[in-house]
């Protein structure tokens, strides 16, 4: 800025030119958007929307195609509406929640509810509507599923890498080839040859392939030697990666099916393919990194014990949000993350708003579920571990620990505590070297010469007095 002998400030030209030039973008950008929306309105002409006395067919029954999103894992149910064109052709024009299932709309539309019947929702709309008109909850990337359909960069043919790798050249192939060429192989890329699943395909006797695996295994355990194994296999050699390694498997094993983050359905498919028909071990989808964490300790936690054996335990489980004062998000949320935000943010919101819930958000990016919670923990980065066994710490302590539960050590005492469930907390464990180890058994506890329990039995003290229990009933 210059000052002038009056005294008046005066805007210098550089910034006289900043602001003429953002007055000409912004009439530009202005008069943009008028073309734009001229173009809408045009699209709307053909349409006929924009004629006053339009009919709405799109919540029409015949209209709706109810499927399921697959923008991400989370699979929420969906109703695709349709514009039907006069050659006979439609369009999706509109994403919404399916209303029959509760993933979407919470209370749901019953099931036995036709689309063309009419159901009252005081909640929501408060008032009796078709059930075609009645929109259930999904995410903006639900919504977007009408941009994946219909995007030209949509891949709809089998593409085949025609450069070197890297080079990011592709041609596009019939399904024909790329079956013929994945079941024949061949010098497919110039650069040498590739084996097909035909070649790959060795081992083909079922029967076979189990007893050498078994043997396999034996070898494994030094319960056999490789010259043994070899001797009694010694005419089928030769479908083995390597005969000097049994364990590596037949060629059948070089295949490899490699996938992403699947949906149920494929996921099964892929592995009875591979598995079952073409007998490679190798079939694999998403990796340790997804879900691990709480499939491994929640399978852990809740696995049976019947006949002697640990069966599998539940690898997934949530919240009742409905029922709940107070739940923690470990490294999660409610509304950009987990099984899945059109269910959970709304559960989450009502029961914050109707009935004084609370949740806390450890974390250590502030999130959007962290930026409503009742408290934000933002716990440096590998923390995560220090911070729970603090919380352990100081609930023990503090005694806030729910003793009646932890210590019904069976379905019996939890019965008897008005539990519906119990837990391993009171069994003694072994510890080994200087490391806790095994359950302790019953039957490993001698008392003046006699064994406590038998082997499938575990051991807690009550009153000072040694018990043997047994985990899926009697006293405890």
């Amino acid at each position: 800025m210059t000052t002038t002998k009056s005294g008046q400030t005066e805007v210098d030209n550089g910034r006289r030119r900043f602001l003429r030039s953002g007055a000409f973008l912004g009439g530009t950008g202005f008069f943009a958007s008028l073309a734009g929306l001229k173009q809408r309105q045009a699209a709307a002409g053909q349409l006929g929307v924009d004629s006053p006395d339009y009919e709405y067919r799109n919540n029409d029954p015949d209209n709706i195609i109810f499927s399921t999103c697959l923008q991400c894992h989370t699979a929420c149910p969906i109703k695709c509406k349709l514009y039907r064109f006069d050659d006979g052709s439609a369009a999706i024009v509109k994403i919404d929640g399916n209303p029959y299932c509760p993933q979407a709309l919470f209370p749901n539309v019953p099931y036995k509810t036709k689309p063309t019947e009419s159901v009252r929702f005081e909640e929501l709309y408060r008032r009796e509507l078709p059930v075609a008109h009645i929109e259930g909850r999904i995410c903006p990337k639900g919504q977007a599923g009408v941009q994946t359909q219909y995007d030209p960069y949509r891949l709809r043919k089998v593409l085949k890498r025609v450069g070197p790798r890297g080079a990011r050249k592709w041609t596009t192939i019939s399904f024909e080839q790329a079956v013929s060429e994945i079941v024949e192989g061949g010098n497919l890329f110039g650069e040498g040859h590739v084996a097909g699943l035909r070649e790959l395909y060795a081992l083909t006797d079922a029967e076979l392939a189990q007893r050498m695996a078994d043997d396999a295994k034996k070898v494994g355990k030094r319960q056999m030697t490789v010259d043994e194994f070899k001797t009694k296999y010694a005419d089928h050699l030769d479908v083995l990666i390597d005969p000097e390694h049994p364990d590596l498997g037949p060629k059948n094993n070089r295949f490899v099916f490699l996938a992403g983050r699947i949906e149920h359905g494929r996921k099964e498919l892929m592995k009875r393919f591979t598995h079952d028909a073409f007998g490679s071990a190798n079939a694999y989808e998403h990796t340790t990194i997804c879900e691990q964490s709480h499939h491994i300790a929640f399978d852990q936690s809740t696995k049976p014990y019947e006949a002697g054996k640990w069966g599998k335990g539940i690898t997934h489980m949530k919240p009742d949000f409905e029922h709940a004062e107070f739940v923690v998000f470990f490294g999660t949320g409610a509304f950009e993350a987990n099984f899945g935000p059109p269910l959970l943010g709304g559960l989450v919101s009502t029961n914050t708003v109707e009935r004084g819930f609370k949740y806390a958000v450890i974390d250590p990016r502030c999130s959007k579920t962290a930026g409503k919670a009742w408290k934000w923990i933002p716990v440096h980065p590998g923390g995560d571990i220090a911070f729970a066994m603090g919380m352990m710490r100081w609930m023990i302590e503090n005694d806030r620990i729910d003793r009646p539960f932890l210590e019904a050590a069976n379905k019996a005492a939890a019965t008897a505590t008005g539990e519906t469930a119990f837990t391993t907390a009171a069994y003694w464990v072994k510890i080994e070297g200087d490391r806790p180890g095994a359950y302790l058994r019953a039957s490993e506890v001698v008392i003046d010469g006699n064994p406590l329990g038998s082997e499938h039995q575990f051991v807690v003290s009550r009153g000072g007095t040694l018990w043997a229990v047994d985990m899926q009933g009697g006293e405890a």
